[in-house]
């Protein structure tokens, strides 16, 4: 993990905001931040050869499912965080299909394999009941 979202994530605490955050404060310039930081962890994580090798034959290393199980689990909070707070912007857009279709895709990858506890899926379980069952 950079060290930059170590400064941003603690894996000790939970960030669980009592309201959506405000345009110009400090909480929401920091949530902005922590969106990017993953991204770009995330993606630094997927070009590292060492982790997702592109030679024919290169083995994977033998923290690769611990990593790609890091990365699923934190993509499922930006899911959790889209349907919990930015959802009805989701649906002014006319992006709730497609919205709903990533989720399934990603649910049923996660699920198929086993790359995210149960426990964690917690969050958005009663939607998933619904749309995914």
């Amino acid at each position: 993990m950079s060290l930059a979202l170590k400064q941003v994530f603690n894996k000790d605490r939970t960030f669980r905001p009592k309201r959506k955050f405000e345009p110009g404060t400090q909480r929401f310039e920091l949530h902005k931040k922590y969106m990017s930081l993953l991204m770009d962890w995330i993606e630094v994580q997927i070009n590292n050869e060492d982790i997702f090798p592109t030679n024919v034959g290169t083995p994977f290393p033998k923290t690769f499912m611990q990593v790609a199980k890091k990365i699923l689990s934190r993509l499922f909070r930006v899911f959790v965080h889209v349907y919990i707070h930015h959802f009805d912007r989701v649906s002014q857009m006319g992006a709730e299909a497609h919205v709903n279709t990533c989720y399934k895709h990603f649910y049923y990858f996660v699920t198929e394999f086993s790359l995210i506890d149960q426990k964690e899926l917690d969050p958005l379980k009663e939607m998933t009941l619904r749309m995914c069952h």
